[in-house]
């Protein structure tokens, strides 16, 4: 999808026509009965979908998160993070997250809207997707601490059924988890990412 097409259908954002919980378990099927272990009071966080344009194409940006003792090591994610107290809202969270992990800066964004809130049972934080738009590619930069990788994601990848696959995935020291995933860069994108993905690639394609 060239930059152009994707501002157009993104400058005039509707969130009504967002496919919410449908998009989400058509890439997560599994989490279907995840809603009652919600808590009243999560964790919030937010994460930033940065939509950019990079030889004429419409680009976003993923982060690989580096390997650590945690629920999260080494997997694909959306730059972002936890909610602050010095954040005004979460949008600020998504905005001083992606500066912090790959050196975007918040007078270089546009913020269009957000998708749908996505609660995450293993760290039992609920996420706020937010989109925003640049009218030129950052010079992007990792955080050494936080980021192992920054990929840079043609849209278009995301859009072409063929980058939606299927795979075993090993959770813990046991658990196995036979789930759909996005093939982007040779990357094997599951989970709370992917369920954000998919609800822009539903909105994109207005299935």
């Amino acid at each position: 999808m060239n930059f152009d097409s994707a501002l157009k259908l993104l400058t005039d954002f509707k969130p009504e026509k967002l496919l919410g919980e449908k998009a989400h378990f058509e890439i997560a099927p599994y989490r279907v009965n995840y809603s009652k272990f919600k808590p009243k009071s999560p964790n919030k966080a937010a994460v930033l979908m940065l939509i950019y344009p990079y030889l004429d194409e419409a680009y976003f940006t993923l982060i690989q998160r580096p390997s650590y003792n945690g629920s999260h090591s080494g997997q694909i994610a959306l730059p972002g993070g936890k909610w602050e107290d010095n954040d005004k809202n979460l949008t600020q969270t998504a905005l001083r997250e992606a500066r912090e992990e790959i050196n975007v800066h918040e007078s270089e964004v546009n913020i269009v809207g957000k998708l749908t809130d996505i609660y995450i049972p293993p760290s039992n934080f609920e996420v706020t997707p937010i989109i925003g738009i640049s009218s030129k590619r950052s010079n992007f930069k990792p955080n050494q601490r936080e980021v192992d990788e920054i990929l840079e994601i043609p849209l278009r990848d995301l859009l072409n059924p063929t980058s939606l696959k299927e795979t075993e995935i090993k959770i813990g020291n046991e658990k196995k988890l036979q789930t759909p995933y996005f093939d982007l860069k040779s990357k094997v994108v599951w989970g709370a990412t992917a369920m954000i993905l998919n609800e822009i690639k539903c909105y994109l394609l207005d299935v």
